[in-house]
């Protein structure tokens, strides 16, 4: 269409100047024909907007990728030669039978990720890395060239692509004796002179004998045990020790024989245990030992991170019928609890001890009558009225926003039979959490801070016989809570955690901080900084955690090994956390022995592949090449240079017809 539109306007340009005044010569008639000819034509083309198409024919073959394990577990030795040797040599075999059925050939070296770490191996990593490289539209099948040691934490990536992956297992075989720790249990925290039992994992192979285990705390023998692994591949055993000092205290095990391992780097094992000072512990103080102080001291005494000790206050203080004073039993207390049938009455020596504590960051727990001497730090004074009344109560809209009796059921509430009280009156700043069910709606339990202590007001006794009348555990539950809460300081609701306390060189480091405001609930906005140190206190690594599910959480993976301090910090709330962590420095590699066929066969299972045994058993079809046109599109008419073509064709033939005298 375009191009007989074209002819007609040269054949017409033609028959307008055949004739002209003045006459012209004919080089000069034809390039006025030209110019116009052309500039016309260019306007056809701007007015129907043609493409130029263009097509060409390109033959694609579908391609093969090979990953070569290169990390440090590739290297043991067999029989007279490395895994990698073997898996080297399995390559080229697999080469050459792609190469026959014209396969693309893609090869790729991997260990954490391509051409990455060899401390440690990351399959999903590299499988990332390669589909970003390549795609993965034109991969018949994937070639894993690898002893399956893998520290992936999952492997759904090679799931979904579709993509079937064959594995080698090379009969690989060592008659070279091995002895290795394959791994120890242990809590991470613990408490100081407590017995604490550390699991260990022996393994053994082409050994028959006694070997010698040693566990060692900062490079000194604590306990040995020897160990018979005659027809033995594996063993378990425990150590059962206890910590003197308190602090992060590295631990390590090591295994030894009088024979020859070429592999002594899986004889040990590191690890480390933060111990602790002591359990938490509330002290009691009552005038009367009565069922009050019984089931308190039982509920608080079935946790096993506290416990509970009585002290009876008649004249002076006693602990088992012996005399004692209220300086000594304060030391390491974490929660003082009073209860008051109205006999009750402190010294003034005692009632600034006890007010210290409490500004200090201590809690506070008192059943009863408030007591006069410290009615300047209670939520509650006491009214003229000495005599106890009968009552229940119910909790209040302001107890919603304190954990500790916002997760009591409604039910709970109303199973609690009638209690003994006392007519208080509340101060401006406490907080009524609860009110007895009487004309006067009198305040039954109160609270109020002072400093960085929390103090929490029983205004009655006898809630004990919630305990008989309930069959549940709500009343035990509810001395759980109140007991943590008074217990727990505001560094506590700002801490960090990790999962273990000992990590390998190039293993993943996370570090998960955890923030909740004084009602328990989450803190969400905060500009979590860290900062984290060697043992030359010389700074490796800061920064801001991520936010992530209500919690913030940073990962580290390129430290080396040696003893790392951390310090998280909040500028806005003036919060911060310390921790520490170690890092040996073996590598996880070191201790993969073999090939991990399990692991192996479950990649090939899941990709519809195979696991084989050598190059010659790998089944794969043809190549099936692919033919296709692949289309170019040019539209002219976008083209800015088809625009100054029209204007120099325009204004050149404008210029040369006035030249001529044309116009």
């Amino acid at each position: 269409m375009i191009i007989l539109l074209a002819i007609i306007s040269i054949i017409l340009v033609s028959i307008f100047y055949k004739k002209t005044i003045p006459a012209v010569d004919g080089w000069r008639k034809i390039l006025l024909i030209s110019l116009r000819s052309i500039a016309i034509i260019i306007l056809l083309l701007l007015l129907l907007n043609p493409i130029l198409y263009f097509f060409q024919s390109k033959t694609r073959r579908p391609a093969v990728v090979i990953l070569n394990d290169i990390s440090e577990s590739m290297q043991q030795f067999g029989e007279e030669q490395t895994k990698s040797d073997i898996f080297k040599r399995l390559n080229k075999d697999v080469k050459n039978i792609l190469e026959k059925k014209e396969y693309n050939i893609i090869n790729f070296d991997f260990a954490d990720g391509i051409n990455g770490n060899t401390n440690s191996t990351n399959l999903s990593k590299t499988f990332s890395q390669v589909f970003r490289k390549i795609g993965s539209d034109n991969i018949e099948a994937i070639i894993l060239l690898s002893d399956g040691w893998f520290n992936d934490d999952e492997l759904e990536i090679i799931e979904n692509q579709n993509i079937p992956i064959y594995t080698f297992n090379p009969q690989f075989q060592s008659d070279d004796i091995d002895l290795k720790i394959s791994d120890i249990n242990h809590n991470k925290t613990v408490y100081r002179n407590e017995i604490t039992p550390i699991e260990v994992n022996i393994t053994a192979k082409n050994y028959n004998g006694k070997a010698k285990v040693e566990l060692l705390s900062e490079n000194k023998l604590i306990k040995e045990k020897e160990i018979d692994l005659k027809g033995k591949e594996f063993l378990q055993f425990t150590f059962n020790i206890s910590f003197p000092n308190t602090g992060f205290t590295p631990i390590s095990l090591q295994i030894s024989t009088d024979s020859t391992e070429i592999n002594t780097d899986n004889n040990f094992f590191n690890s480390a245990i933060q111990v602790k000072r002591d359990r938490s512990k509330t002290l009691l103080i009552s005038d009367i030992l009565n069922w009050d102080v019984k089931f308190i001291s039982s509920a608080v005494n079935q946790d096993q991170h506290w416990r509970s000790k009585f002290l009876l206050k008649k004249n002076g203080l006693q602990y088992a019928g012996n005399d004692t004073s209220l300086k000594t039993e304060m030391n390491e207390i974490n929660v003082l609890t009073l209860i008051n049938n109205d006999k009750l009455k402190f010294s003034n020596n005692e009632i600034k001890i006890i007010d210290r504590f409490v500004r200090n960051g201590g809690g506070l727990f008192i059943i009863g009558k408030p007591i006069k001497e410290l009615e300047d730090i209670l939520p509650a004074v006491s009214s003229d009225i000495d005599q106890t009344f009968k009552s229940t109560f119910t909790l209040t809209k302001q107890s919603e926003q304190f954990n500790t009796f916002s997760s009591i059921e409604k039910k709970a509430i109303k199973n609690i039979p009638p209690v003994s009280y006392y007519y208080v009156r509340s101060k401006v700043e406490a907080k009524i959490l609860a009110q007895f069910d009487n004309n006067e709606k009198n305040p039954a339990i109160l609270f109020k801070n002072i400093g960085n202590g929390k103090i929490l007001n029983f205004a009655f006794l006898d809630l004990w016989k919630w305990q008989l009348w309930n069959s549940g555990n709500s009343y035990n539950n509810l001395m759980h809570n109140v007991f943590s809460w008074l217990g727990q300081t505001s560094s506590e609701r700002f801490y960090a955690s990790l999962d273990k306390n000992s990590y390998y060189l190039g293993e993943v480091i996370e570090i998960a901080l955890h923030a909740y405001d004084e009602t328990l609930s989450p803190i969400t906005e905060i500009n979590a900084e860290i900062t984290i140190t060697n043992s030359d206190n010389q700074i490796v690594h800061q920064g801001f955690m991520l936010a992530e599910n209500e919690k913030y959480f940073i990962k580290i993976s390129d430290l080396q090994s040696g003893k790392y301090k951390f310090r998280i910090s909040d500028k806005v709330s003036h919060s911060q956390t310390e921790g520490e962590f170690m890092i040996s420095q073996n590598s996880p590699e070191s201790r993969d022995n073999g090939i991990n066929l399990s692991l192996l066969s479950y990649i090939s299972n899941k990709t519809n592949g195979r696991i084989i045994d050598k190059a010659s058993d790998l089944e794969i079809h043809r190549a099936e090449k692919e033919i296709f046109k692949l289309r170019s599109e040019i539209p002219i008419y976008k083209k800015w240079y088809i625009i100054t073509i029209f204007l120099f064709a325009f204004c050149l033939e404008l210029f040369l017809r006035k030249r001529w005298g044309l116009l």
